[in-house]
């Protein structure tokens, strides 16, 4: 007889319990984390201001209310608390939807969890090094020779781009993780990557326009990375047992 704790036959209720919980830990987290960067957020301001000392110098970087300062180190905290917890977001998830496939975490998985964190922070890293200067370089260099422009920039749209383009820069970079995680729920394999490998550009495509901004210079810098971890996925998940 199987004992009534088994996670595979709790109740609707029960589950919805265990998502109540595993939800409020995620969001804890953020929170936990969150406080601890504001703390640094004159640090994190610094860094995110200053991707390419050169491009800067186009630049003019100005507030237009009293309360934006506080605003924005409240934007930036929260942001890089949600940047530190996607490995343990993502273990909450693991954990909900594991034992629907009556499978118990392993040490491969607990890696699998870590990894996310480098993959996230090499692609943040890739977008503030090369995709945000080489972007900021390309738009500041659009000016009228009829019309003298200056870039007077407000500080809350220009971290909203900056902080934007690291977030999708990290998120982009889960490709293998996410593949690692549909390979070992059963819902795809390296056969099925590689004949949906066209349909899938497609879409990378489609998913950068979505998340870039409106121009197709960007929407580029991020899909050639994408393609290039789509294709890494289809190398991993083929050595997965």
């Amino acid at each position: 007889m199987k004992s009534t704790s088994d996670n595979t036959q709790m109740p609707f209720w029960n589950h919805i319990d265990e998502l109540r919980g595993r939800v409020i830990k995620a969001l804890l987290t953020v929170i936990v984390f969150s406080l601890v960067a504001y703390f640094f957020s004159d640090i994190f301001l610094q860094i995110l201001s200053q991707p390419d000392i050169n491009i800067m110098d186009k630049i003019n970087l100005q507030v237009l209310k009293v309360t934006s300062m506080f605003m924005i180190k409240i934007y930036i905290s929260l942001i890089i608390g949600l940047m530190f917890s996607i490995p343990v977001i993502l273990y909450q998830v693991w954990k909900f939807i594991s034992p629907a496939i009556d499978k118990k975490l392993n040490f491969i998985t607990l890696v699998m969890f870590m990894m996310s964190t480098v993959f996230f922070i090499g692609g943040a890293y890739f977008s503030y090094k090369t995709i945000i200067p080489v972007s900021i370089s390309f738009f500041t260099s659009l000016t009228s020779k009829s019309v003298p422009v200056d870039y007077n920039i407000t500080l809350e749209n220009y971290l909203i781009y900056v902080i934007w383009m690291v977030f999708v820069g990290g998120l982009i970079f889960q490709l293998p993780i996410i593949s690692i995680i549909f390979k070992r729920l059963g819902l795809i394999d390296h056969h099925l990557l590689r004949r949906g490998r066209r349909y899938s550009f497609l879409g990378i495509f489609i998913f950068a326009a979505i998340l870039t901004p409106p121009d197709p210079f960007s929407q580029l810098l991020f899909s050639v990375p994408l393609i290039i971890l789509y294709e890494v996925s289809i190398v991993i998940i083929r050595f997965m047992k």
